[in-house]
């Protein structure tokens, strides 16, 4: 940990590691391919160097639109000498992902064999783009990755980034509207690093870790795989989530911690061979990125009794804010602490979260109001939009834009987006309140809901379910059963059965899609 402890910037991870363990595995893949922390310094240093020749200087954007692989972690490297890096999310369409590029305005675009043809299909519009690298064969009109790496020197750049220099621009899923970029500092990427490997992954160099969350999104990059990387941990990099390898991977290579979301944790329990799994090695199955149905994370803890659970609430803007840790999901076995599944933990040391009212006022406990936060680890801001930025960042303190409150012990509970809370006949519901009573019951697999526009209550509350196989469940007998848990107003006045659920690259459920699907 005392690379980490005392790391200001990305560079001082990368030249620490290398200097404290050089021969030891940084990065593996499935199909044998290894770096070590040695490698990788000299490898980053080399592509840093090129860039460098050729031009690219300190604050200019070089993209990245890839799976997940080693490289992807090199060209975050490039940030050592200043350069920002912006990680493109490879499930956007193609004129979703111009309008980035274009806000943006990178002068180097890093793309992967997959996507070079989407890339061609834009390249004439991609003006800010000087160099096009593959990484992968060669191929005309492109710069090699391998080749442009081969033509740097391996030495340190001359001038280093500062703690205060922009590291990326993430651009935010845009759930809640267009996306915009956050611009996330060194010292608040550190900051992050820090408070996730020791308050909630509790990582040490021996630990080896397994990243198949999507590098594009800040919880697959900095609040797991950059944390374990900066920890000097052996990570697997995986190129996408596929179940059956993600459990095979876990008991063959004796995986120790490992980053899902509520999704994938599901996928993984439907598994036959989940019930004979060997996972007593796993030391710490680490949730987040959207909330955990109750009863699926129970199913989960009984299915692995050996291994400890933690989930975060953070978000791009704020990074970590609080955690529920192994000990909570402990005390959550017993009656009395079972309340706790469906929280988000406590604020992490250096973190005050507060919850207010519509005019920024301290709301009672046990009130429900909007979350802010205030740390070190903050964003920038938003790039290019000084009055999004305005608008979130008061005086220190960011506005999450998520409703919740505190209980008694400082516990805090998520209700839900602010924008997906639904009013109905002048009564708020929250989705997810109804969503976890959908998910007790046995003829439900997922579940989303949702308020549509309605001539009599302005809004009514609605939900698109996934059946469980050989379900014959109907609409009506649903919602007779929810009647029997819920207050009428929240049971939905419809369902709508389908075979998928509409989900951005981390697992949260689109609910801004299913309302413009079955709004009309």
């Amino acid at each position: 940990m005392s690379v980490l402890a005392h790391a200001r910037t990305l560079s001082d991870v990368i030249s620490g590691h290398a200097g404290e363990r050089p021969d030891k595995v940084a990065f593996e893949t499935l199909y044998g391919h290894s770096v070590t922390f040695g490698d990788f310094n000299r490898r980053v240093n080399r592509l840093t160097q090129a860039l460098l020749a050729k031009g690219i200087a300190h604050g200019d954007r070089v993209a990245i639109l890839s799976r997940n692989r080693p490289e992807y972690v090199e060209v975050f490297g490039t940030s050592r000498a200043g350069l920002i890096t912006v990680p493109l999310n490879w499930r956007l369409a193609a004129p979703e992902l111009a309008r980035l590029i274009a806000h943006s305005e990178p002068r180097v675009l890093f793309v992967d064999e997959s996507h070079r043809d989407l890339v061609e299909s834009l390249r004439a519009s991609l003006t800010s783009v000087e160099h096009f690298v593959l990484i992968g064969a060669a191929h005309d009109g492109w710069t090699s990755y391998e080749s442009l790496l081969g033509s740097g020197q391996d030495t340190e750049p001359a001038t280093q980034a500062r703690p205060e220099d922009v590291l990326c621009l993430i651009y935010t899923s845009g759930t809640t509207g267009a996306a915009k970029g956050v611009a996330v500092t060194h010292a608040a990427a550190m900051g992050n690093a820090r408070t996730s490997a020791t308050e909630m992954l509790g990582l040490s160099a021996q630990d080896h870790t397994m990243a198949v969350m999507p590098l594009f999104h800040a919880g697959g990059m900095w609040y797991h795989l950059f944390p374990s990387f900066a920890t000097g941990c052996t990570t697997l990099i995986l190129s996408e989530f596929e179940p059956g390898t993600v459990l095979r991977e876990l008991q063959a290579r004796r995986i120790s911690n490992v980053h899902l979301v509520p999704t994938m944790i599901g996928a993984l329990l439907a598994l036959p061979a989940a019930a004979t799994a060997d996972l007593r090695h796993v030391r710490l199955l680490f949730y987040a990125a959207s909330s955990m149905p109750p009863d699926l994370l129970r199913r989960a803890m009984l299915a692995f009794p050996s291994c400890g659970f933690a989930q975060s609430y953070g978000s791009t803007e704020g990074g970590v804010i609080t955690v529920l840790g192994p000990a909570d999901h402990r005390r959550a076995r017993e009656p009395e602490g079972e309340r706790l599944l469906e929280s988000c933990g406590r604020p992490f040391t250096g973190h005050d979260v507060r919850v207010v009212d519509h005019v920024d006022q301290d709301v009672p406990q046990g009130g429900i109001g909007e979350i802010e936060v205030r740390s070190p680890d903050l964003m920038r801001g938003y790039w290019h939009n000084d009055q999004e930025t305005i608008a979130v960042l008061r005086s220190g303190w960011l506005k999450t834009g998520d409703l919740g409150y505190f209980d008694s012990e400082g516990y805090l509970y998520i209700v839900d987006r602010k924008n997906d809370m639904i009013v109905t006949g002048g009564e708020n519901v929250y989705p997810n309140e109804v969503e976890a009573q959908l998910f007790a019951d046995p003829s439900v697999a997922e579940a989303a809901v949702f308020g549509i526009p309605d001539p009599r209550w302005v809004e009514k509350v609605v939900a698109a379910v996934v059946l469980r196989a050989g379900s014959t469940s109907t609409a009506e007998e649903m919602i007779d059963r929810l009647r029997g848990r819920l207050a009428h107003y929240k049971c939905p006045k419809a369902i709508f059965f389908t075979n998928t659920l509409p989900k951005s690259a981390v697992g949260k459920v689109l609910r801004k899609e299913l309302r413009k699907q079955y709004g009309a």
